[in-house]
């Protein structure tokens, strides 16, 4: 008995410096409306950009219409910047706010299963169309679907040789490696909790938020700058999305950086315009001329990184600005965002796979992809959102009011299910 209080006691004492971070409700903030609603318009944006993505003559993606044209890219480098960039950010702050209403066993079980369920669940049942309108277009399978989706489940199936790039051979993540990435470098920024949470990097990120927006942005740069110059471009997306994780962790409670940008929401709006143009003067001349020097590619990079940054903070600021507001409707919306993100992309790629064979011009085929997607993408949620047992599979909350030993089986039930998954991304 001894020997259990004293294993208890030396246990809380190792975790202390990280029970000190977590399940503090008093320092708990007023709620985030206009980062609700940028959460919202920030993934309903990845379906205007991903049906893009399907018509873009010089970017790869997993299936391509027959109606290319490199015009688009000119409109997808308006959003292609800080897209995800935003996404990370608000992830993090979202973080900020889960982290304090949770202890750190709950936040670990229950973000686990919240993540890495629907991934799962993704990976097997949603990706899959993907890869057979991939492989149909590369390749000409003759076969159905669903004849495919048999084999695609027999992981030494040679129909796949060629395709073993995933968590399990040809498994892949595809659109979901956000899921991935965002269970993984949670993990990380809990280790590095009592780090960010002492009082000393506290009271420099205040001070700096302190400072004139251009000082912010430029500590903010710097770090962006130098993993773009040491990282490969082809796995970039990872360090960035970590980074503006921590960003947006990090500023999340601090009033000052929000009240800057509120401030210079114009002079933000005319830095975004005029790093617009020049990102797409630059893509033309340097990243699509064979003949661009070294260093020429490296001034662009760097630009480019900087309209990344410029890209978030406006919109952080416009948000601030515009929608810092409740709706009767946005807490539905934002329940409907994690179900739009795991099924756009399948959808949109099914669409143009079963479309492209009645050749509907390259305006009306968009036109229809994009308006079936959210239809789609919204009847679906609204189907699985009225079954409790389906809807965490979707990352829907489970509307039922349950005992707390339910609840508890639950997530021990999904904790179980996602273990060969957690096992293969540690």
């Amino acid at each position: 008995m001894k020997l259990k209080i004293v294993i208890k006691n030396t246990t809380r004492t190792l975790l202390q410096p990280w029970l000190n971070v977590f399940n503090q409700h008093d320092e708990l903030p007023k709620r985030r409306y206009d980062l609700d609603w940028l959460r919202v318009i920030a993934f309903g944006l990845l379906i205007f950009y991903h049906t893009g993505m399907l018509y873009s003559q010089n970017w790869g993606f997993h299936f391509k219409s027959q109606y290319l044209s490199s015009s688009v890219e000119n409109v997808m480098l308006l959003l292609s910047p800080w897209r995800m960039g935003l996404i990370w950010f608000i992830s993090g702050v979202a973080l900020r706010f889960i982290i304090a209403r949770f202890s750190l066993d709950m936040f670990l079980i229950t973000r686990s299963v919240k993540i890495l369920l629907p991934l799962l669940f993704g990976i097997w049942f949603i990706v899959p169309i993907q890869l057979y309108a991939q492989m149909s277009q590369e390749v000409g399978l003759a076969m159905s679907f669903w004849q495919f989706y048999q084999q695609f489940f027999d992981l030494t199936n040679p129909l796949f040789n060629h395709y073993q790039a995933g968590i399990w051979p040809h498994v892949d993540v595809n659109h979901l490696w956000y899921l991935r990435s965002l269970w993984q470098f949670t993990l990380l920024l809990v280790l590095a909790m009592p780090l960010f949470h002492h009082s000393h990097v506290q009271a420099v990120i205040t001070r700096l938020c302190e400072r004139s927006l251009f000082t912010v942005f430029i500590v903010l740069l710097l770090p962006l700058c130098i993993l773009k110059l040491s990282w490969p471009s082809d796995t970039f997306r990872y360090p960035m999305g970590a980074l503006f994780l921590l960003y947006g962790y990090l500023l999340a409670w601090q009033p000052a950086f929000y009240s800057q940008l509120l401030r210079q929401w114009q002079a933000l709006l005319v830095v975004f315009i005029l790093g617009y143009l020049v990102v797409v003067l630059g893509y033309h001349m340097i990243w699509q001329n064979p003949a661009a020097s070294q260093w020429q590619i490296t001034s662009m990079d760097m630009l480019y990184t900087a309209q990344r940054l410029v890209g978030v903070l406006f919109m952080l600021a416009l948000a601030q600005r515009f929608l810092n507001h409740d709706h009767p409707k946005l807490a539905l919306l934002n329940c409907a965002v994690f179900p739009f993100y795991l099924l756009h992309q399948s959808v949109i790629i099914g669409l143009a796979f079963y479309l492209s064979e009645l050749q509907l011009g390259g305006l009306v085929e968009p036109l229809f992809i994009l308006s079936l997607t959210f239809i789609i993408c919204w009847l679906v949620f609204i189907a699985v959102r009225c079954v409790d047992l389906l809807s965490p599979f979707l990352g829907i909350k489970v509307t039922g009011k349950y005992k707390a030993w339910r609840v508890k089986a639950g997530f021990c039930c999904g904790l179980i299910v996602i273990s060969p998954l957690i096992f293969k991304l540690i």
